[in-house]
């Protein structure tokens, strides 16, 4: 099986080319100074690990954390400073690998509403008990639809606690590279963006809505 990079790995090494890219500093002492801070959030916050997934979520967090606090004095203002570790993360975790392996999901449930119900909620069971969703359905004369529905959130808690909710975007537009991989016409569903929520821009809970039009007799 291929052993690819965890999600922390990716960030930082987006991170880096974005340094090295656009930054006039010494990358190499910039990603020192934020792996080292990001090691001490970890370790002061290591009574939110509660099995596997969650010690990923929280070294992901703490990586965030640590690169908007040693960037914002290097790039001058709180929006160009979540811009630029936004585009970063994308870069990072938006590879070749990352948009096969969707491709292929998405392939699976080509006009198979339980099929791509099944995926998702396996793929949420992934992220551990520190994160609890539902998946509700709803069907009409004219679709046939689900959601999954995050009603609690590791990244979202994690950043609340410290002040922070401002960073969680940062890993809620990661959603992107998925939905808008959803082609309509080649797969018979689409994906929502009007009923699309998350609770890092401030919704109660997430909410990722899969539509499938029902083809008339």
């Amino acid at each position: 099986m291929e052993n690819r990079p965890s999600a922390p790995s990716q960030f930082m090494n987006g991170l880096r080319s974005a340094i090295e890219d656009s930054l006039e500093v010494d990358a190499d002492a910039v990603i020192n100074s934020i792996k080292k801070e990001a090691k001490e959030i970890e370790e002061s916050n290591s009574s939110s690990i509660v099995d596997a997934p969650s010690h990923g979520h929280l070294e992901l967090c703490s990586n965030v954390m640590s690169a908007y606090n040693n960037l914002l004095p290097v790039i001058g203002d709180k929006d160009s400073t979540l811009e630029f570790i936004s585009k970063a993360m994308i870069n990072g975790v938006n590879n070749l690998s990352m948009r096969t392996s969707l491709s292929l999901i998405l392939d699976a449930c080509k006009n198979n509403p339980d099929r791509l119900k099944e995926i998702f909620s396996w793929l949420m069971d992934q992220y551990g008990a520190t994160f609890s969703w539902a998946a509700p359905h709803q069907e009409t004369e004219d679709e046939d639809s689900f959601s999954i529905e995050i009603q609690k959130c590791y990244y979202f808690n994690f950043f609340s606690s410290h002040n922070a909710a401002f960073l969680t975007p940062i890993l809620c537009q990661l959603d992107s590279i998925w939905f808008k991989m959803v082609d309509p016409q080649k797969h018979g569903f689409i994906f929502d963006k009007s009923r699309y929520q998350t609770q890092g821009y401030g919704a109660p809970k997430c909410v990722f809505p899969i539509v499938m039009t029902k083809k008339k007799s």
